[in-house]
């Protein structure tokens, strides 16, 4: 059987429907990773996590980091503690959209890379068209127990990470038309060091692409 290294199953993302998703995909798989993007969904996954039985990580994107404090660090850290909570994240970098200011992202990655690495927990890497940064700054942290989650660069970025110990996970953009140079990568990453993910509701591979990823309904 198979785990789904990074999925949303949240209600905001499913509604009504969310524990059949649940029930489904614990059919469907060995193991899901159910990932917080900011403070009230990593509240929500260690919940579920508890009711279902699910593995969760939490942690803030990039997105969502325009209230990160010293009372979020403190919360995270307490959430982590919950013995199914495997992770922090999804954390990282995203300069693809300038929805929050570039160097609070920086700020806050750099604040949860330090609390993963002083848990001695892995982490979950969100990067776009950021991977000069991200990568600058988890080797300045010196901790390399890290997933760079929905891989959307190149062979030469791929290397780096594999070189410092780190993972690669692939989504649906595999399978995407013009997507044949993230093919290329794939093949060139080690086996043990490639996982694979949804990303659920989000990435739904073709020929579901631009649709809801429904892969648990």
């Amino acid at each position: 059987m198979f785990i789904d290294a990074h999925a949303h199953l949240l209600k905001e993302e499913y509604g009504s429907e969310l524990d059949k998703v649940i029930k489904n995909s614990k059919e469907a798989l060995l193991a899901v990773n159910n990932i917080a993007y900011n403070m009230e969904t990593a509240e929500e996954v260690v919940l579920l996590s508890d009711r279902y039985s699910l593995l969760c990580s939490v942690g803030v994107h990039p997105y969502e980091i325009d209230k990160f404090d010293d009372a979020s660090i403190e919360k995270l850290k307490t959430l982590a503690a919950n013995r199914r909570v495997i992770a922090i994240g999804e954390i990282g970098l995203d300069y693809f959209r300038n929805i929050t200011a570039f160097p609070l992202q920086r700020k806050a990655f750099e604040r949860q890379l330090l609390l993963a690495k002083s848990l001695n927990m892995p982490f979950m890497v969100h990067s776009r068209n950021a991977f000069k940064d991200t990568i600058a700054i988890i080797k300045n942290i010196n901790y390399f127990n890290g997933v760079f989650h929905s891989f959307d660069y190149g062979k030469k970025e791929a290397e780096e990470i594999i070189n410092l110990g780190m993972y690669i996970s692939f989504s649906g953009m595999l399978t995407f038309k013009k997507r044949e140079n993230l093919r290329d990568v794939a093949k060139a990453v080690p086996i043990d060091r490639v996982l694979f993910e949804t990303d659920a509701p989000y990435l739904a591979p073709v020929p579901m692409r631009g649709k809801k990823n429904l892969l648990f309904l």
